[in-house]
């Protein structure tokens, strides 16, 4: 169900099974987005935002300086998929050997809100978009990825790791957010 705030923005209410608490999801170019689990009532996700009213103005505010900052949709050159599988996989493979990390498989999607991902059993997740990502860029998030093979959270001895592989790893994590926001909101 979509309403609208007192200030133009719509609101998507979304009841999920899987939920298990309520959240408030702010993204660029989207809605605002309350998702509740299906045992908690519309009537409760609505107090949940009023109650939470000030700090989503604050967000949207901080969201729309960031649109403003993020071009206009444009048609991007259309990606082979073929060739780029094949390029980010065998960058994984070059990395993992020169820096001896190993990992189980590689999947490569076309992903809306990450980069990559590491699961549990050292399988690699990786967006296809990442070959539109300047080479240093792509580069971090697949040895932020291969890290995750070793350490499997995001401590001070994950960032230490990375930084031997990844000169300056968070201002280049910082970086990379910013491209974040006009690259995965390209993606289809």
């Amino acid at each position: 169900m979509t309403n609208q705030l007192a200030f133009d923005i719509p609101v998507i209410f979304h009841k999920s099974f899987r939920a298990r608490r309520l959240t408030i999801s702010i993204k660029p170019f989207k809605p605002v987005r309350i998702t509740y689990p299906a045992r908690v009532s519309q009537k409760k996700a609505e107090d949940f935002l009023k109650t939470n009213i000030e700090w989503v103005k604050k967000a949207i505010m901080k969201m729309r300086e960031i649109e403003k900052q993020t071009p206009a949709k444009v048609d991007l050159p259309v990606i082979n998929k073929n060739n780029a599988r094949i390029y980010l996989t065998s960058r994984l493979k070059y990395l993992a050997e020169k820096f001896n990390f190993s990992y189980n498989k590689v999947f490569i999607r076309n992903q809306k809100t990450r980069w990559g991902s590491c699961s549990g059993t050292n399988n690699i997740n990786l967006n296809i978009n990442l070959v539109r990502l300047p080479q240093e860029l792509m580069d971090y998030v697949l040895l932020h990825e291969l890290v995750h093979t070793k350490i499997k959270n995001h401590s001070s001895k994950f960032w230490n790791e990375l930084d031997r592989y990844v000169a300056n790893s968070k201002s280049v994590a910082k970086l990379l957010r910013k491209h974040s926001l006009s690259m995965l909101h390209y993606a289809a």
